[in-house]
């Protein structure tokens, strides 16, 4: 039963870094600004989600939420982009950025294509 216990917590505070990414803004020059960025895109995150679910009932008007979705996507790449650059002050190598360099426009382009299909 200690074993599981343990283990719930390591999952809990795994969690728990991967949103607050505690780590990354403690040796960040933009502090202030880091948290807050972190805060609108793990809010965008959560947004797309729940966008996406919505759209998935098939209710009318079901591919501007899939667009909304999308961009609120692409939106938390940029946050994610942001993030990891410290504002854009510190190069990373494009391996570790190649999903948010992809992923992000691609989510843009996506988003348009539903509004164009709506």
């Amino acid at each position: 039963m200690s074993h599981v216990r343990d283990e719930m917590d390591r999952v809990v505070h795994d969690a728990y870094e991967g949103l607050s990414e505690e780590e990354v803004i403690s040796h960040s020059r933009h502090r202030r600004r880091l948290h807050w960025t972190l805060l609108c895109r793990n809010t965008a995150v959560a947004l797309a989600a729940l966008l996406f679910i919505l759209s998935l009932i098939h209710v009318p008007g079901s591919s501007v939420l899939k667009a909304a979705a999308y961009f609120l996507g692409a939106l938390a790449y940029l946050g994610e982009i942001i993030i990891l650059t410290d504002w854009f002050s510190q190069r990373v190598p494009h391996r570790e950025m190649f999903m948010a360099y992809c992923f992000g426009p691609l989510y843009l382009l996506l988003g348009v294509s539903y509004l164009l299909d709506h």
